[in-house]
């Protein structure tokens, strides 16, 4: 047997909050806990006390629950979607927390994590009903990183794109010294594959879309360049299940990005980056000015590409940047060394792809599992941008998909990780990635 309890409260003081969601989520649930995940909103521009968060939850679960998660852009608990809170899962009953771990530096040493990940999960007797749930530091853009993407716009660059690339790769490497630029979580992941790893993994990348702060949490320990998460595997009639949902659809038009730093794009189809994107998407230029309250982040229009899993075709997207006083850049998430097709789709979102895409999502993680207990979910806060208003018809959606009754924690994302032996790319965005348990 398998049972979860969640929580979400809104109260200011962080101790105060922690000690709320906990004693609600205990209520909720009729085992022992063996696992905590905890969210906490980062998005509002007054900040929790994340150790007074963690004291407050500690107090009264105990030291001998693993706890695990990572700051959000926003929480929906159960029927209830919120900012400045702090949500709380638990889950118990017939699970086991076979390997948990916490490794700082993500950014630069995750050749060594992987291995180490790897090692340590081979010492595991084989069990077909296991997987790795996982948070990683995603995106910091400090000031000091966004005036080298507005070095990326100067015209000069783009035309000493091979030299600048070098330079620019090396300057990135020096700020995830510091645990700043870009994630490597697909670094990561790639890096554990090739290993031989063959659990499916689904997690979060956090990022704080609005100051790109985030943290990551292990237990009593705050870490702020880390990889934080456990494998589980289930005992007797537990089983565990999996969902993606890509949160666009095809326009049926391409771009090739002609000239690129990696995911930062100088040309498009020959053309300076912003104008290339705008005439291929067909969208007017001055249109991107509306995204200026969302730091030019494009939750309307995504860049992508397919990819073939057990003969089903899945749709990566990447985030994108398309600042309109920035002409010849257009900044992707795409990964900086991952090799990027040369033709890339272009895909657009509306509420109506929205609601059929978190539908399947959820159908796709309990479609093996006729006595759902919990469903956690990842969904990119790209996603929840374009929902606006319409976010009660998500909430009903998902009502209408799984209960009202179920109980269940969605994180705002900062980028959906989701892997599979036989995929080759991890770190998704402008996706909802689910996990659901139950019997």
């Amino acid at each position: 047997m398998i049972d979860a309890g969640v929580a979400l409260t809104t109260e200011f003081d962080g101790y105060k909050a922690g000690r709320i969601v906990i004693k609600e989520a205990l209520g909720g649930i009729s085992l022992k806990p063996k696992l905590a995940i905890l969210a906490v909103d980062s998005l509002s521009r007054v900040q929790y006390n994340y150790n007074e968060v963690l004291k407050g939850v500690r107090e009264e679960l105990g030291s001998d629950v693993t706890l695990i998660g990572s700051t959000a852009n926003g929480i929906l608990v159960n029927n209830r979607y919120a900012f400045r809170s702090v949500g709380l899962m638990l889950i118990g009953g017939d699970i086991n927390i076979d390997i948990s771990f916490n490794y700082p530096e993500s950014k630069l040493d995750y050749e060594n994590i992987a291995k180490s990940i790897y090692q340590r999960s081979s010492g595991l007797l084989p069990k077909e009903n296991r997987f790795m749930l996982m948070f990683q530091d995603g995106y910091k853009f400090p000031p000091e990183v966004f005036k080298k993407q507005e070095m990326l716009n100067m015209r000069i660059i783009s035309l000493m794109s091979g030299l600048v690339s070098r330079f620019f790769k090396k300057q990135l490497d020096d700020f995830k010294e510091d645990g700043m630029g870009l994630t490597s979580a697909q670094e990561l992941l790639e890096s554990l594959y090739n290993k031989g790893f063959d659990l499916p993994i689904v997690g979060n990348v956090a990022t704080d879309v609005r100051n790109y702060e985030s943290v990551e949490f292990y237990n009593d320990q705050i870490g702020d360049d880390n990889i934080v998460g456990v494998i589980l595997s289930g005992e007797g009639a537990t089983k565990f299940g999996f969902g993606f949902g890509a949160g666009a659809e095809s326009t049926g038009k391409t771009l090739k990005p002609t000239k690129k730093i990696g995911g930062f794009f100088l040309k498009i189809d020959g053309k300076p980056a912003l104008e290339g994107f705008c005439n291929a998407a067909s969208i007017k230029l001055e249109s991107l000015e509306q995204l200026r309250p969302y730091g030019y982040q494009n939750p309307y229009v995504s860049l992508g590409f397919r990819e073939k899993s057990n003969g089903e075709e899945i749709i990566h997207l990447s985030g994108l940047l398309t600042n309109p006083n920035l002409s010849n850049l257009v900044t992707t998430s795409f990964p900086f060394n991952y090799k990027i097709p040369e033709e890339i789709e272009i895909f657009r979102s509306n509420i109506k792809v929205l609601k059929r895409t978190t539908e399947s999502a959820i159908n796709q993680a309990i479609e093996n599992i006729s006595k759902p207990k919990f469903l956690l979910g990842f969904d990119c806060f790209n996603r929840a941008m374009s929902y606006g208003d319409m976010m009660p018809e998500i909430i009903e959606k998902i009502d209408d998909t799984v209960g009202k009754d179920l109980p269940r924690m969605i994180f705002g994302a900062g980028g959906e990780i989701f892997g599979k032996k036989d995929l080759g790319y991890y770190n998704n965005n402008m996706t909802f990635v689910t996990l659901a348990g139950g019997e």
